[in-house]
Order: structure tokens, then sequence, then C-alpha cells
């Protein structure tokens, strides 16, 4: 704690005064153990003041220096994961993105990612993973868009199965937390995509987004239970394709509780359809066990962040009418929703409420809470 606290007040110190701008000229000086602390030193600023880094490193034209950075073979590996976790920190602009982290560059960090797994072997050490914290976080940046030359970039390096994999590694758990934040984009972006192609009469354009998505047209293909769609393999934005939903579900009950949001939040996108099919999605889920993995975790799960995103989830699989009659006889359900409703923050009682809604079992509890009410007055 005193280490934080020390650690935060030289950054303020550094941030107060023109300490970033000398920080920064020392990223080129020819004395190695000089660059290498500049380096250091800019990582930490990428985590606290990552707005202003990158205000000052676009003034001095050096975002392109970090990136040279990672791609020059004379440089330090300390200088290299320093540069990959600077550029992962920053809040780069969409064009920006795109002139650093262009299609050769995206290849050569699934390489590297890569390359780095196989030379661990089982044993991750603190350098191998602070670099792999930069690299995945540098495909996020890539992740954070829809347009056609993502889809390029996500199909061609099979982006998906490259977050996925990352899940079977003993890893820290920022590594997971970042690979599940990659999950998430593009499950998301594979949702946006499939609600676009499922609208009737769909204009030429929004049809090669399909066309990405899915990897191949066909004349009659099955459609995906999640999305309503055609979706296989290739297309590297269906998490039921590429075989990434019982990773997410072990990851339900992972020590570190950033992981267990991390990973809900990314299996909350398959539960945004309220259509007609989202009755099968939700059955297609549950022999999964993501259901009973989600109503298992929430019963245990105490008032926080966690306990609200996982509500969020639970009312919408209770929407489904044979899973809210089934769920309504269990008892550990119901009452771990009520405690919510009382306990839980805002949203939380928002989500609880309407989930014992569903159950049939809100007039009872609010009935209780009412006279309990009467009697303290």
């Amino acid at each position: 704690m005193f280490i934080c606290a020390c650690l935060e007040s030289v950054t303020s110190h550094i941030k107060s005064g023109e300490g970033i701008k000398i920080i920064l000229s020392f990223l080129e000086h020819p004395e190695v153990e000089h660059r290498i602390s500049a380096f250091r030193l800019a990582r930490v600023l990428s985590e606290r003041f990552g707005h202003d880094l990158a205000k000052e490193l676009r003034h001095s034209n050096k975002l392109l220096l970090l990136r040279d950075k990672l791609l020059d073979k004379q440089s330090t590996e300390g200088e290299k994961s320093d540069a990959a976790c600077i550029l992962a920190n920053l809040s780069l602009l969409e064009e920006e993105v795109k002139v650093l982290l262009g299609a050769d560059f995206v290849r050569w960090t699934v390489s590297t990612i890569k390359i780095q797994r196989c030379n661990s072997g089982a044993r991750i050490t603190r350098p191998m993973s602070s670099m792999l914290e930069g690299l995945l976080g540098l495909l996020l940046h890539v992740t954070r868009s829809c347009d056609l030359q993502t889809l390029h970039a996500v199909r061609e390096n099979r982006l998906m199965s490259i977050f996925c994999e990352q899940l079977g590694f003993p890893s820290k758990p920022r590594v997971k937390q970042l690979a599940l934040f990659g999950l998430k984009n593009l499950s998301e972006c594979g949702r946006l995509l499939a609600a676009r192609d499922a609208e009737p009469s769909p204009p030429r354009g929004l049809f090669y987004s399909f066309v990405f998505m899915c990897g191949k047209a066909s004349s009659q293909p099955s459609t995906c239970p999640l999305h309503n769609i055609p979706c296989d393999e290739d297309g590297q934005l269906c998490l039921l394709k590429c075989k990434c939903i019982k990773p997410l579900v072990d990851l339900l009950v992972d020590e570190d509780t950033s992981v267990q949001i991390a990973a809900v939040e990314a299996l909350s996108t398959l539960m945004f359809d309220t259509s007609d099919s989202f009755k099968r999605a939700v059955d297609e889920l549950e022999q999964l066990g993501l259901v009973a993995a989600v109503i298992d975790l929430f019963i245990e799960v105490r008032p926080g962040d966690l306990q609200e995103r996982l509500s969020w989830m639970i009312e919408r699989i209770l929407r489904v009418d044979n899973h809210n009659h089934r769920q309504s006889l269990n008892q550990s359900l119901v009452k771990a929703l009520v405690e919510a409703f009382k306990h839980g923050n805002t949203n939380t009682k928002k989500h609880a409420q309407d989930a014992l809604t569903n159950l049939k079992q809100l007039s009872g509890v609010s009935a209780k809470t009412s006279s309990r009410a009467r009697s303290r007055g």
C-alpha cells in the first residue's frame, strides 16, 4: 500500500511539471540504461495518465517510435514489452490504429504471441507475461472497430481463436482479462452484424458484412442458434462456432473477481436478442452449461459489480417461458434474487425485480418488504 501511494505521488509530480516531456526525450537516448528507465517510467505513466501521455506522444511524433521499437531486433526485451504496454494503454484514435496497427503489424503481433507461448511451455515468466499483456492490448485496439479492414484482419489472423487460446494457459489475471475483453469485442461485433443481416432485404453492402462474418455464402445454410443466421468458424465472430463458450463458462469460477466479471461481460453479448429466436439461443446455452453456471454463481456471490452483471443475465434467461417456470421452483435462486432486490445496488435491484416478476414471485416479496417497513414505522 505504501509503495503504491509513493508511486502515485511520484507520477503526479511528474505529470504536474514537464516530467512527461523530459521522460519521452530519453526514449531515444544512446545509453541503453537510460532508455530502459524511460520506457519503464512511460509505461507507469500510461497506466495512470494515458490521455496526457498520448497527447505528448502525438505532439512529439513518437507514437511511431513505440511501434517501431517493437519491431526493432536491437531493442531489449524490456523496451519491447514496455513499448507494447504503453501503446496498449493509450486511447488511440481510429485513424491512429489503422496507421500504427496495420495488417502486417497485426500478423506480426499474432505470430509473436504464438512464439511466446511455444517458448514458455507451462511456465510464464514476468517479462513474458508483461509482453503478452502488451500484445493482447494491441489486438484489443483492432477489435474495437467493425469495418471491413478489421473484419479482414480478424478472419485472416483468427483473432477470436487467438484470444480463446490464451484462456487455456496458466496466466496472470490481467492476461486472461485482456483475452476476455477481446472475445467480448468480437462477439459484440458479430452480434451487430448478425442483427443487420437478419433485416429483410438488406442492402448489398451489408451482405458483404454477412459474408465476412460467416466466411462464405451458401444457398441454404443452417442458422446459428445464437445469431439466427448462418455462422461458421472462419468468420471468427461467433463464440459458439469458435468453441469459446465452455472456456468462458469455466472462468466463471476463477479465483480472481476481475476475470469473473470479464467472462460474464463476454457471455452477456449472447443475451441481447429479444426476438422469437431468443428461446432457441437460451436453450443452446443451457445445453452448454452456461445457464446452470450463471445461476450457481449468482446464488453464492455477494453484492457488487459481479452480482449486478449476473443479475442482468439472470433476468434475460428468465424471460424465456420454459426457463422461468422451471427456475420458479429453485428456492435458492428465488432467495438470492430477493436478497439482491433488498441489498443490491440500484441496477441490481432493478434486474432482480424484473427477474422476480418473470418468476411470478414479486408480489410476495413486495408485501413482506412493505410489512416490515410498516412495523418499523
